[in-house]
């Protein structure tokens, strides 16, 4: 390699360094600058499928503590689905949007009361939010996904 072209690497390097000191403080009392790892890109958490957990509704005396199910579908571009509380009924889950980590959908109970949801993933993969009723917030609920059937391991044919 020529002078010419170490020279013209070297000044390349050094005002790169000195670029990314300026930028980061501590880059400049690095003894070696290496490559900063690119996170890899983490999947958005997915919605469909079936979810469970509990509402909690505060009483005036007491808090009770409900099981709940959702499960989300989704034809098209349109997500729908339904809701259970065990003991209680069903209901359809209609105007669901999702805008990065929060979620919003109505329930409307057998009643024909309509509960708008308000939550968003948490870490761990669960929603947790507020469930409205009439703009009031009546219970919060926190739900996960639930896990297929395991299925027993087949049996080899014995010979």
């Amino acid at each position: 390699m020529s002078r010419r072209v170490t020279a013209v690497c070297t000044a390349a390097c050094s005002v790169m360094v000195a670029a990314s000191a300026a930028v980061s403080p501590l880059a400049a009392q690095s003894k070696s600058v290496k490559a900063a790892a690119v996170p890899a890109a983490v999947p958005a958490p997915v919605l469909m499928g079936g979810w469970s957990g509990t509402a909690t509704v505060p009483l005036p005396d007491s808090t009770l503590v409900v099981p709940v199910l959702y499960t989300f579908t989704q034809t098209g571009s349109t997500m729908t689905g339904q809701a259970m509380v065990p003991g209680q009924g069903t209901g359809p889950i209609s105007n669901v949007v999702r805008t990065g980590k929060r979620v919003r959908f109505r329930v409307t109970a057998p009643e024909g009361k309509l509960l708008e949801h308000d939550g968003a993933f948490g870490a761990d993969g669960s929603i947790e939010g507020m469930v409205n009723l009439d703009n009031q917030p009546i219970a919060k609920f926190k739900i996960m996904p639930r896990k297929a059937p395991s299925t027993p391991p087949k049996k080899s044919p014995t010979a």
